[in-house]
């Protein structure tokens, strides 16, 4: 202050901005009103007529900045959790894709094997037809294994069309795949989770010889032409229900049909829940 008189009072808010964003309020706040408080007595002693407007400077644009400073720091906390909290979501889905897969798949291999084990003697045309099965669900286990690989390595819908692919002909089921010239874009995320269930529970549970999957800029749609959903398939936590949730948070809806043989499950984003014209699907519902 003796040296610049009042323009030393200019340093406050840089000051402040400084604290702000680099500690915690509680910690920036007391330093700011200490130091505004120190400025306001030495200028009340060396410009008093000037006081008015640089309690303004030492005082008021400091506490706004220092405010600023926070919400920043809390926005960049948030973001930081969020993440985590994503990384740690990301971790359980693949950890229960594995364990689902593996847990299932071995436990029917070490079955399998045994009674081809015993057979062998009594029954060779048997124990042939369970080396045979253990071979298929091998492969099969294999394939679903490459498959989680490749959602981690490429969590986008490009990624999750190879992976269903994949998925589809190792388990002998005929797969109609769109050729993906354009990205969903603003829902490729959902549109990746919904391809990754859909056709998990296509191999998995429906028994199905043929799958067909259509997407445009707001739809993703399913068929196959297996068993169907019991009732309870969108109820509870997993699978389908999962994802309706899923679909639901991002302002979208999940519609399951069953008609003529086929079982349909289309996500629509945009209201509308008209199925998605399919003409290989429409003539396989005529036959």
């Amino acid at each position: 202050m003796p040296a610049y008189q009042v323009g030393a009072v200019a340093f406050a808010p840089y000051l402040a901005t400084t604290l702000g964003f680099t500690l915690a309020f509680r910690q920036s706040l007391p330093i700011v009103f200490a130091t505004g408080a120190v400025g306001v007595i030495m200028v009340w002693i060396w410009a008093p007529n000037d006081l008015s407007w640089t309690i303004f400077i030492l005082l008021g644009i400091p506490l706004v900045l220092v405010l600023l400073g926070a919400h920043a720091q809390h926005e960049e906390s948030r973001h930081k959790l969020r993440h985590e909290l994503d990384l740690a979501q990301q971790r359980e889905d693949i950890a229960t894709d594995v364990h689902d897969l593996l847990g299932h798949s071995l436990t029917v291999i070490n079955l399998k094997s045994e009674v081809a084990r015993r057979a062998m003697d009594n029954n060779p045309e048997q124990a042939k037809r369970e080396l045979k099965e253990i071979s298929d669900l091998s492969r099969l286990a294999l394939a679903e294994v490459r498959s989680t690989v490749t959602r981690m390595r490429t969590p986008t819908f490009a990624g999750e069309l190879q992976a269903a692919r994949r998925a589809l002909e190792t388990k002998g089921v005929t797969a109609h795949l769109p050729e993906l010239l354009k990205a969903p874009g603003a829902h490729d995320t959902v549109f990746s989770w919904g391809l990754r269930e859909l056709t998990t529970n296509v191999v998995r549970h429906s028994g199905a010889s043929a799958c067909w999957v259509s997407v445009t800029a707001d739809k993703l749609q399913v068929t196959d032409d297996g068993c169907g959903f019991n009732g309870e398939a969108t109820q509870g936590s997993g699978g389908l229900a999962g994802l309706r949730e899923r679909v639901e948070d991002a302002g979208g809806k999940l519609i399951v049909r069953r008609d003529r043989g086929l079982s349909t499950v289309l996500i629509a984003m945009e209201g509308d829940g008209e199925l998605i014209d399919d003409g290989a699907v429409a003539k396989e519902a005529t036959r």
